[in-house]
């Protein structure tokens, strides 16, 4: 069982209420969601806040379910200084990449680039217990991302639910963040190790 102090449960409701509250306060919502323009004019905020708002309740719910999902799949591998790091770092990560890698895109909202930064995160923790099965799903995760970038994926394919495209890059960058957390937490892990110091709890 994971220590007490890295149960997420706490930290997912509270991210989950979030995404409700900002879903039905949409005149708040856009004054935090991605606007490039905004953003140009000095509103620097929306980098990191666009990720805690959405599009509609629909896609607010979504990304609500996924951090209760991974939060309840994943009690061992995700721990919750690691937890933070990644939910206050990839927003400006994922927003960076949008900036520079999609100049055309006006507006932006959602969380789901962080859930896939999440996910990695966790599959990664998960090598050395579990090898195969780690590898298994990151083959599965990349063969995904690979497929996002194609011609063959639709983006649109949850527009008339999240009353929106999807954004492949932001789950890119988000996976990105995700696997270089993960793998410097094990580079932590093996130097403490070979130390002799006690293995500590999160960051």
């Amino acid at each position: 069982m994971p220590n007490k102090s890295d149960v997420l449960w706490p930290d997912a409701l509270l991210l989950a209420a979030l995404f409700l509250l900002f879903a039905l306060l949409p005149a708040l919502s856009g004054l935090l969601e991605y606007q490039r323009e905004l953003i140009r004019q000095g509103e620097l905020w929306r980098l990191f806040s666009a990720h805690f708002v959405h599009l509609n309740l629909a896609h607010a719910l979504l990304n609500a379910a996924g951090v209760l999902l991974l939060a309840w799949v994943f009690p061992r591998e995700l721990r919750r200084g690691e937890w933070w790091a990644l939910v206050l770092l990839a927003p400006v990560v994922i927003s960076a990449g949008l900036w520079w890698k999609q100049p055309g895109l006006a507006g932006y909202a959602g969380f789901s680039g962080v859930l896939h930064g999440l996910l990695y995160l966790a599959v990664v923790r998960m090598w050395p217990a579990f090898p195969r099965l780690a590898a298994l799903l990151m083959l599965l995760l990349a063969g995904r991302q690979l497929w996002e970038q194609t011609a063959a994926y639709d983006p649109d394919y949850l527009r008339g639910l999240i009353g929106g495209a999807v954004m492949p890059d932001a789950h890119l960058f988000g996976a990105g963040c995700g696997l270089v957390l993960g793998l410097a937490s094990l580079c932590r892990e093996r130097a403490r190790r070979r130390l002799g110091r006690p293995e500590a709890a999160g960051l």
